[in-house]
């Protein structure tokens, strides 16, 4: 760490230990026993003590009390009691943490504290990954997955080099599921929402089947007709003599998905444990632009002219749940476009995922295999524009990844342990596309009206090795240390196919990019924790991270890209954090705090230029992040029942050095007047700017209170408020595109009957009805002319908008 950040980190650490005496936790310094153990935390857990958590952040077993690691944990109570079944329903219930479907590239948009990838490009890896039961998923398509019969999730913020395979920057979100019991049990629940018809059963089956083989089989299923209004007439002309666009649907965000997950563990001898965790999932939806809303460009008030061809007047220019989504016409859809289907606007999402776990407990050292497959499948068709223009593209995706991690935890007697492994992943990413964005007769040359046909993908393999060692100082004092060497390679292509004859010039028919990468890192991380007694944890950290580079294989094959032009370089980050984790009156209140600053090194970013469909794909010069996280969960003393919790943060986060592209249409008046060439401004200055989906506050409060009604039922009622304050949703931080600050009112309230075995409940999800944009892209040939000039035209915008007011009715019952 550099002098200034540990300077900079001396009056926090200070500032944390003066925060404590002020809660009046000076009888908590006593020295007392180590940490409890794991049964302890277990009993502790039965008590209904504020300190039940338990957390695998460290790939150990430990109470989030003793974890010295930011990191926000998400019971599968919590979920299920909120009906939170998809990561942006997670999302709400973790300030600074913004996540939302995306259209192209990953289809997905996650940032947290400010840091992450947009989905332009299907070429990056995600700064903010996935790890779902210790398998690493890193490609972002895994926000598609239905997330049901979950013990719980843990967002570990900021870097993430040591412990879940492939190292990360922006933080993971690591997602655990249930395992099997020692008992039998069963359950089913279904439910309805009203506002989207909503209508799904979710139900599992576990206990012993000898004794020593447990398994536990659980599965989802919901269809719904969709939350927003389809605008779009029955039919609208197409421009070319008999082809016609009809509407896709009368709603939009209707889906039917389905998941299916087993697990079985054994426990082959006393020393020796195994367990086979497998999935899958399907989700059928009217594709990622199926939320999609138009927002004018630069306070206008009504659409532009896409190409000259006037704007429907089924749209409009407000974030107001309508907008008009319509299909293809049959005759673009049948000739020559792939993927394409009967023209309707559609995603069909498949996955599957395996992970066996072999665990052998031996002196001196315990052994850990993690065994993964892991594989997804996705095709759609979609638009940007609605009904009035065809901007619009289909897709295949096909990721195939298998992986296996092997790590060795000693069990030394004196004060010193070691933690090292190695962990190696190869996959292979299939990502074809096919754009149609202009209306034209057929091509009588390649039976075609397809504008052009790509074919992109590219072989990866991560080979990592890690080590971290642990040195009891004192019995208080614990210093941990260690590193992961990365080695990433990459081969990746662009291949153009032959589209509509008409485009040939500006879309080269056979053009063939290739490109290969490799690159190798060490991150270092090191960690002070000190525990004056089991209800206390101060620690400090230093951090570093990395994401490999690559090739954009989502650019244009124009005249202009080049293999050059298609590289982006690795992403690094540096910092520390310092923290406070207690446990107050009497074990009744829990409190965490958190202080850090990280900085980023060649952030990967991603900008969508509208007049040539073009993506681009760069690196930042730097960012910069700090703030201050801090969550509290306190049982009222004297009052039975009746719990109060709440967290926020607060996240500056600035660009530093970074001169990057125009977004389209800005003028030199407003900036772009950097990187001149050919006559015109290419740049803006980012330097001192917030970077996208940073927003400076948010946080989160409730309350929880049961009691007993009837005799042998009992009453449980939740509520919860979060606000997020604004942010920029584009990627060239364009000025009119800033969702304003917000905020979401969540409740429910459940009866259950005696010994648990029946309850229904109302569930209620952002009652506030406050309609959220995630991200937005400019919509092609609406705007975006004049960069870089005197005098421009910004584009008209395609919004995410995260779902409306959600209230369902919910029936469960257990055996």
């Amino acid at each position: 760490m550099t002098r200034s950040n540990i300077m900079r980190a001396l009056p926090l650490g200070s500032a944390l230990a003066t925060s404590l005496a002020l809660l009046g936790a000076a009888p908590a310094f006593a020295a007392e026993e180590a940490p409890a153990t794991a049964p302890a935390a277990a009993d502790a857990a039965q008590a209904g003590n504020a300190e039940e958590i338990i957390v695998s952040a460290r790939r150990r077993t430990e109470r989030l009390i003793d974890a010295p690691v930011a990191i926000t944990a998400v019971t599968g109570q919590t979920l299920s009691q909120y009906q939170a079944t998809r990561v942006s329903d997670i999302a709400t219930m973790v300030p600074s943490l913004i996540a939302g479907k995306a259209a192209s590239g990953s289809s997905a948009s996650i940032f947290l504290r400010g840091v992450g990838s947009t989905a332009l490009s299907a070429g990056f890896d995600q700064s903010v990954s996935f790890v779902i039961d210790g398998l690493a998923m890193s490609r972002g398509r895994e926000i598609a997955l239905p997330q049901f019969d979950i013990k719980g999730v843990e967002v570990l913020k900021g870097p993430q080099a040591l412990f879940f395979g492939k190292n990360t920057t922006g933080g993971l979100i690591s997602v655990t599921s249930n395992g099997p019991t020692d008992t039998f049990e069963a359950g089913i629940k279904g439910g309805y929402g009203f506002k989207a018809r909503e209508r799904y059963v979710e139900g599992f089956v576990s206990g012993p089947v000898s004794d020593t083989i447990r398994a536990r089989i659980a599965g989802r299923y919901s269809k719904s007709d969709g939350a927003f209004t389809n605008t779009a007439a029955d039919s609208y002309t197409n421009y070319i003599p008999d082809q016609f666009r009809t509407r896709n649907a009368d709603r939009r965000g209707g889906a039917e998905s389905y998941g299916l997950r087993g697990t079985i563990d054994a426990q082959v001898t006393d020393s020796f444990k195994l367990e086979l965790k497998a999935g899958l999932t399907s989700v059928v939806d009217g594709g990622p632009t199926d939320t999609l809303e138009r927002l004018c460009g630069g306070g206008r008030t009504t659409p532009l002219p896409a190409n000259g061809i006037p704007t429907s007047p089924n749209t409009d220019c407000k974030i107001d749940g309508h907008a008009d989504s319509s299909a293809l016409p049959i005759q673009v859809a049948t000739t020559g476009m792939r993927y394409a289907r009967d023209g309707k606007l559609y995603a069909d999402f498949k996955s599957q995922y395996a992970v066996l776990t072999g665990t052998i407990e031996s002196d001196p050292f315990d052994v850990t295999s993690i065994t993964g497959y892991y594989h997804f499948k996705q095709t759609d068709l979609n638009n940007v524009s609605g009904e009035s223009y065809p901007a619009s593209f289909s897709q295949y995706a096909d990721f195939k990844q298998v992986s296996e991690e092997m790590r060795f935890q000693s069990k030394f007697d004196g004060p010193f342990n070691i933690l090292f492994g190695a962990f190696y992943a190869h996959g292979k990413f299939v990502f074809n596309t096919d754009a149609y964005i202009f209306p034209v007769p057929l091509d009588p040359v390649n039976n075609t009206y397809v504008t052009f046909k790509r074919d992109d993908g590219f072989t990866t393999d991560s080979l990592s090795f890690f080590a971290e060692g642990t040195l009891n100082l004192t019995q208080q004092l614990e210093l941990s240390g260690g590193a992961r060497y990365s080695r990433e390679s990459r081969d990746s292509y662009q291949r153009a196919l032959p589209g509509h004859i008409a485009f040939a010039g500006a879309f080269l028919p056979k053009k063939d990019l290739n490109d290969k990468y490799d690159e190798g890192n060490l991150s270092p991380q090191v960690t002070l924790r000190y525990k004056p007694s089991s209800d206390l944890t101060l620690y400090a950290a230093y951090k570093q991270g990395f994401k490999a580079g690559g090739f954009n294989i989502s650019q244009a094959l124009t005249a202009a890209a080049s293999v050059a032009a298609g590289r982006y370089k690795s992403e690094t980050a540096e910092g520390g954090e310092v923290g406070l984790r207690a446990l107050l009156l009497d074990r009744h209140l829990s409190f965490n705090l958190t202080a850090y600053r990280y900085v980023y090194s060649d952030l990967q970013v991603q900008f969508f230029d509208p007049v040539t469909v073009s993506l681009t794909a760069g690196n930042a010069g730097k960012l910069r992040t700090q703030g201050i996280e801090a969550d509290f969960n306190l049982r009222v003393p004297g009052l039975d029942g009746f719990s109060l919790r709440g967290s926020a943060a607060l996240n500056d986060a600035e660009y530093q050095n970074f001169i990057g592209q125009c977004y389209p249409g800005q003028t030199v008046a407003e900036g772009c007047n950097q990187l001149p060439a050919r006559g015109v401004f290419n740049g803006q200055d980012y330097s001192g700017r917030t970077p996208p989906k940073a927003p400076h506050f948010a946080g989160r409060a409730g309350f929880t209170y049961e009691t007993p009604v009837g005799g042998d039922m009992s009453l449980r009622l939740n509520g919860d408020v979060g606000y997020t304050s604004k942010y920029n949703f584009t990627d060239a931080l364009r000025p009119d595109a800033v969702q304003k600050g917000y905020a979401k009112v969540d409740a429910s309230a459940s009866l259950t009957g005696k010994d648990g075995l029946w309850t229904v409940s109302v569930i209620g999800r952002n009652l506030t009805n406050k309609l959220v944009v995630t991200a937005a892209n400019d919509i092609p040939f609406a705007g975006g002319t004049g960069t870089g000039t005197a005098s421009g035209t910004v584009a008209d915008m395609s919004a995410f908008v995260d779902n409306p007011r959600e209230i369902f009715v919910e029936v469960g019952f257990k055996f």
